[in-house]
């Protein structure tokens, strides 16, 4: 069986990656894979159906040479019959009659070994399609999971190629929105102290309120230092009441 040539047209599946063909899917690889399976199995029941035909065939010859045989014992015990009868004519008719019966049945002898002989061969040519098929079974499953594989290690190379190829621009975006963010925390903080200097007014302050509590901010700031007490340089120090 030309198993080569289903094989060559599934492996030929794989070749289809040109011209930014990304080549079949996995259901189509598997479907086809099977397709060809099915095609090679019908051929297989085919194959044995010729055996069983030509098996019937020369089961019916067998039946048919059985039967010969037994006429033909029978046309010889008639002749035997007639010959001590002394009946010549009967007995010339008998013999006649066996060997025409011999010749047929050699003759069908002759047929039933022609069909044993084919019938061997196409249970030969069976069991061999069987056993090609059953390697086809076994390597198509294989080329299955094979595939299957390689598309699953390609999607994950080209997931890690755009990674790579975007790894630029991320790396181009984090640093915009760092700079970004350092602006803002910066307006932010230079707007926190114009409002503690009362520059900027506060959420429902006035501007003299902003003015007032600059001025409290500045007083509350300047330190308070203790008054020294006349004549003595060395005494504790008291704070004047």
């Amino acid at each position: 069986m030309a198993d080569g040539g289903i094989w060559g047209r599934v492996t030929g599946l794989f070749r289809a990656r040109k011209n930014g063909n990304d080549g079949p899917s996995q259901e189509e690889v598997r479907e086809r894979l099977d397709e060809a399976y099915r095609t090679q199995s019908q051929l297989l029941a085919q194959v044995r159906r010729g055996v069983a035909d030509v098996s019937t065939s020369r089961k019916r010859v067998e039946i048919q040479l059985a039967s010969l045989r037994r006429e033909i014992e029978t046309a010889g015990a008639e002749a035997k019959a007639a010959v001590d009868r002394g009946d010549d004519t009967d007995a010339r008719r008998a013999l006649e009659r066996q060997v025409t019966l011999e010749k047929a049945a050699t003759e069908l002898d002759e047929r039933r070994a022609q069909l044993r002989s084919e019938e061997d061969r196409l249970n030969g040519s069976a069991a061999s399609i069987e056993r090609q098929i059953e390697d086809f079974r076994v390597r198509k499953d294989t080329l299955a999971a094979r595939y299957s594989a390689a598309q699953a290690r390609q999607e994950i190379q080209g997931a890690t190629a755009g990674i790579g190829a975007t790894s630029g621009e991320v790396g181009r975006v984090m640093a915009d929105a760092e700079r970004h963010t350092r602006e803002l925390e910066a307006t932010a903080d230079a707007v926190d102290e114009l409002m503690n200097e009362g520059i900027l007014t506060r959420p429902g302050e006035s501007q003299d309120e902003a003015l007032l509590r600059r001025f409290d901010e500045a007083l509350d700031s300047v330190p308070t230092e203790p008054r020294r007490v006349e004549g003595d340089d060395h005494g504790p120090h008291q704070i004047s009441q």
